[in-house]
């Protein structure tokens, strides 16, 4: 099994600084030229976002940027056993600065969670015609993209929006204060929701409905387009990186998927933590975007489709408390209770806790339970709880393969699975396709530098992730749920 924390005089150079910003903390890591972790050069930064009853979430961007140079300041100290030839940085998706004409931010970073914009996505709705935008931006209009957030900021504070030079994402604002120029990816750029999934451009009707010129927006940079860190502050502060290049930020999503080995085109990368997601990096035209999908432009190469859940891990958590299901439940116990064949008797649950995102995006949703009885047992809501989320993850999976056909292979990771790995019995067989539950820590940390290594050494092959267990499913089981999901539809069309 291939190791990913490698001591320092195992390390092949060239090296690599992975920098991830998270809603727990901003993280560093080094990493050699196969992609694994160097020794024990690795730092987090704690933080939490600030929020408040009426749906603020947001961070102090210069307190992110302080982060970024104390953990580089930890992970590059002392000897390297390398030469670092590129920084990539990630960061939560969908984030907002207001900057003024002297670089400084006049906002707090608005994150992806901050709710405020709720009335004005409603009136942009009426404004665009929603099915076409979709299918342009790849992106569906929510209150986590920003034309809602612009429009929110232009509304409520208008001072501000009118001495705003321009909003940048938080990475890009992050390399503006420490190399002097910003450097936002076409990554984090589609991810606003406001460019063109084909041209990378910003869609003039949605700059038009916001009041923004796009000279105010940045510049959506691909990875090819890495800025030399050379005769910047950020030299003078680390000559170790004088000769590496920084990448431009990318957003989380497409991080994940590469650092847990989702870099094939016939590749699905499945995420089981709070949420959920299945996405995938095609380099193909998607010609009708199906409607429950989003469709993020990479670079002109490359696009990242996929959807994703509210309520993933979040199900396993709710069953635990409200049903008294041990937290320490046994893996055995577990193991009997998800891999026993599906039954009719076990209740139909359509898992919509915090409203529903793909595929059909109504935020007001909330969960539904059917065929439960008197002889109901909590174990019994376990499963048909577990169930309905490997139903959520077959409905993205069928849109998934409408635009890019049968995965060659499914990997997936996550807290909920590792938690309760006798679970995949269940999406297995659900999708009806083999699973590899893979294993490595800080995974979406590990994408950034991955991404950076196409930088750094092009036609490098990096490690294969280690593989902790394969699942295969039962094709008995699988007729089961596809006749199974037509109910969890009509159930969920009433949630």
């Amino acid at each position: 099994m291939p190791r990913f924390n490698i001591p320092a005089e195992d390390a092949q150079g060239p090296l690599v600084v992975g920098i991830d910003i998270g809603s727990g903390g901003t993280r560093a890591a080094v990493y050699d030229v196969s992609g694994r972790e160097v020794g024990k050069r690795t730092h987090k930064e704690a933080h939490t976002f600030t929020v408040a009853d009426d749906g603020t979430s947001t961070i102090d961007a210069d307190l992110v940027v302080a982060e970024i140079r104390a953990a580089l300041a930890a992970v590059l100290e002392g000897s390297l056993p390398g030469e670092v030839l590129a920084v990539g940085i990630d960061t939560f998706a969908s984030s907002l600065v207001a900057v003024d004409a002297a670089g400084n931010a006049l906002t707090p970073c608005i994150t992806y969670a901050d709710t405020r914009c709720h009335a004005q996505v409603g009136t942009l709705a009426e404004q665009l015609d929603l099915d076409a935008l979709h299918e342009r931006t790849g992106a569906r209009l929510h209150s986590s993209y920003t034309a809602p957030r612009l429009t929110w900021l232009r509304d409520t504070q208008p001072e501000i929006f009118a001495r705003t030079a321009r909003f940048m994402a938080l990475g890009e604002y992050a390399a503006l204060k420490l190399l002097g120029t910003p450097a936002l990816g076409t990554a984090s750029a589609a991810w606003s929701g406001m460019i063109d999934r084909r041209t990378g451009e910003y869609v003039p009707e949605l700059l038009a409905a916001t009041g923004v010129d796009a000279d105010m927006m940045g510049t959506a940079l691909d990875p090819s387009d890495a800025l030399p860190i050379a005769g910047t502050s950020l030299a003078a502060e680390f000559p170790q990186l004088a000769g590496a290049v920084w990448m431009p930020v990318i957003g989380d999503g497409l991080a994940a998927n590469m650092g847990i080995g989702a870099l094939g085109t016939g590749t699905w990368g499945i995420s089981t933590a709070t949420s959920g997601a299945i996405r995938q990096l095609l380099d193909t035209e998607i010609a009708a975007l199906p409607s429950g999908l989003w469709a993020y432009r990479v670079d002109a190469r490359r696009t990242l489709v996929g959807s994703a859940m509210s309520d993933c891990g979040r199900v396993l958590d709710w069953a635990r408390f409200q049903l008294g299901i041990p937290e320490d439940i046994s893996e055995t116990d577990t193991e009997t209770l998800f891999s026993a064949p599906p039954t009719a008797g076990t209740p139909l649950v359509v898992p919509f806790f915090s409203g529903e995102r793909g595929t059909k995006w109504r935020g007001s949703s909330r969960a539904l339970f059917a065929n439960v009885g008197a002889s109901t047992t909590a174990q019994d809501m376990l499963r048909g709880a577990m169930e309905g989320v490997a139903l959520s993850f077959l409905r993205i999976a069928d849109q998934m393969r409408e635009a890019g056909g049968e995965p060659e292979r499914i990997v997936l990771s996550g807290g909920m699975t590792e938690a309760i790995p006798a679970w995949l019995h269940l999406l297995s067989d659900a999708l009806g396709a083999p699973i590899d539950h893979v294993a490595v820590s800080r995974s979406t940390m590990r994408g950034s530098a991955v991404m950076a290594l196409e930088a750094a050494a092009p036609g490098q092959a990096v490690a294969e992730v280690p593989v902790l267990r394969r699942v295969d499913p039962v094709a008995a089981h699988t007729e089961h749920y596809r006749e199974r999901l037509d109910r969890f539809e009509k159930l969920a069309d009433l949630a």
